[in-house]
């Protein structure tokens, strides 16, 4: 089962800051969600939580990619196995969950890199947005049926040039 996290609002930390961050120490995921009225939410956490989580990240990913290289068998095994970590790639044809798979992988990798994992995002929320349209019959032949007629190229928009003031 998955620890809850701590919620608080923004203001408790600014009015109660140790008073928070105990509590945020005293958490299961030693971090805490920081409610605020006028912008998105944030995670306080400490430096080091957030350096394991990187770091699980790239022991993972180096887990994957090496297995991946050493035995071709290995990316049929992940394939497989992939449902269990995402249960709507069940919705995939094989070949796209052998295409995600190896995405996610290469993604992960480079996210680790450039020292931003929030890069995996995208890449997990484009393949299950795939999967719901794979999921919907109806919408899957929808987009999938030609339309008939084709009205041509498009021309690109124009852009107008902008022209920094000099300082």
């Amino acid at each position: 089962m998955t620890a809850m996290p701590i919620e608080a609002n923004f203001s408790e930390l600014i009015q109660k800051p140790k008073d928070t961050v105990a509590r945020m120490q005293g958490s299961a995921r030693r971090g805490i969600r920081l409610h605020r009225r006028d912008a998105e939410d944030l995670y306080l956490t400490t430096a080091a939580r957030a350096d394991e989580a990187v770091q699980v990240v790239d022991s993972t990913t180096r887990i994957f990619v090496a297995m991946m290289k050493s035995d071709p068998q290995a990316t049929k095994i992940l394939t497989h196995v992939f449902p269990e970590a995402f249960p709507w790639v069940r919705f995939l044809p094989e070949a796209a969950v052998r295409e995600f798979l190896v995405e996610f992988v290469e993604t992960a990798r480079a996210a680790v890199d450039l020292d931003n994992v929030s890069l995996l995002a995208p890449v997990i929320a484009a393949w299950k947005s795939t999967a719901l349209i794979h999921a919907d019959k109806d919408l899957h032949r929808e987009l999938t049926t030609p339309a008939g007629e084709d009205f041509g190229p498009v021309e690109p928009p124009e852009v107008p040039l902008r022209v920094s003031p000099k300082a």
